[in-house]
């Protein structure tokens, strides 16, 4: 089991993508937004799975400022976005997914990027 902070705007898509966590067997902590990601970010989080485009602070922001935080900088970060992956951010990302995915899709990326860290 990991704990998984994940940050995305659309609510619906939020519990879908949590549900799917959980199910997994995962600790899911969720975030509106990126502020609140940042708020909410723990030391012990495993995988940080965050949408690219939110209101107040993007994914690419929080990410990269939660990066900056002792312990954190090789936590795997999964990007998820409608749009391509931006280049100056796939420095960072572990994984990215281009929305609309399957919900399995998700799960199998978290268990790829949990077994790279392992």
């Amino acid at each position: 089991m990991a704990k998984i902070l994940l940050a995305e705007d659309e609510g619906i898509i939020r519990m879908l993508l949590a549900e799917v966590l959980i199910e997994d067997g995962h600790q899911v902590i969720e975030a509106g937004d990126g502020q609140e990601a940042l708020a909410l970010l723990v030391p012990d989080v495993d995988v940080i799975v965050s949408d690219m485009m939110m209101p107040r602070l993007g994914g690419a922001e929080w990410v990269t400022a939660a990066r900056s935080r002792p312990g954190m900088t090789s936590v795997p970060v999964i990007l998820m976005s409608a749009l391509p992956l931006p280049d100056e951010v796939a420095g960072f990302a572990t994984a990215f997914l281009q929305k609309p995915f399957r919900p399995t899709a998700l799960a199998s990326t978290v268990q790829q990027a949990l077994n790279r860290e392992s």
